[in-house]
């Protein structure tokens, strides 16, 4: 007996070697398929969330790029970045909140100086289909500033104003250098859905304000 504790005391050891080392492998293989999923759930994520914004890099004529940057709320509406990339005297982003959806995006050179303006056009989902005008434009390609566009007041809506019968509908465009707006005319009692007085178009033209630009509807 005392000649077989030796091998005995050996086989434990040996057992026990094997047990640790099973251990040890099943333990690494786990953790490996662990960083494996953590991984793919981060892809998942990351894709996500990339499908969900648009972005877009316009180029002007003269060579400058301004980057658009446009993802969808909860609520319908839309946020907007606007970057000037390789404007000499700025870089810095211009934010549009809880904007309608994007229609269209524009480069045109309205005032004619050699130099195109960024018109970003957003449509309501409504039934009225309203549009709302953004513009950002260069000042010598050094930098971008917005662009002032006149809300519509209650004396514009007046019979006497330039948007007399208007409840959206209206559609946007460029044209010779002018920004033309075309909407359907509603007289008194017209449904939404049929307006019986024509359809009028206004033009704007891009000019120099005290301390930014202006479209201003011309007469």
């Amino acid at each position: 007996m005392q000649k077989l504790a030796p091998l005995f005391l050996c086989l434990f050891i040996l057992c026990s070697c094997k047990s640790e080392k099973s251990e040890r492998v099943n333990s690494n293989d786990n953790t490996q398929v662990n960083e494996i999923d953590s991984s793919q759930a981060k892809s998942e994520k990351s894709s996500s969330k990339k499908d969900l914004k648009n972005e877009k890099i316009l180029v002007t004529s003269s060579g400058k790029k301004i980057k658009v940057q446009y993802a969808a709320t909860s609520d319908g509406l839309t946020n907007i970045n606007i970057v000037p990339v390789d404007f000499e005297n700025t870089s810095d982003t211009f934010s549009l909140a809880d904007a309608d959806p994007v229609q269209k995006l524009k480069l045109d050179d309205l005032d004619n100086n050699g130099f195109d303006e960024l018109y970003i056009v957003t449509v309501s989902s409504g039934s009225g289909s309203y549009a709302t005008i953004y513009g950002f434009a260069s000042n010598n390609d050094l930098s971008l500033s917005p662009v002032y566009f006149p809300e519509i007041s209650e004396d514009d809506l007046s019979t006497e104003g330039n948007y007399y019968g208007y409840m959206g509908h209206d559609s946007i465009y460029f044209e010779n250098n002018r920004l033309l707006r075309k909407f359907p005319i509603y007289k008194d009692g017209d449904a939404n859905c049929c307006p019986t007085g024509g359809e009028k178009i206004l033009r704007y033209k891009l000019v120099p304000g005290e301390a930014s630009w202006r479209l201003n509807i011309e007469p």
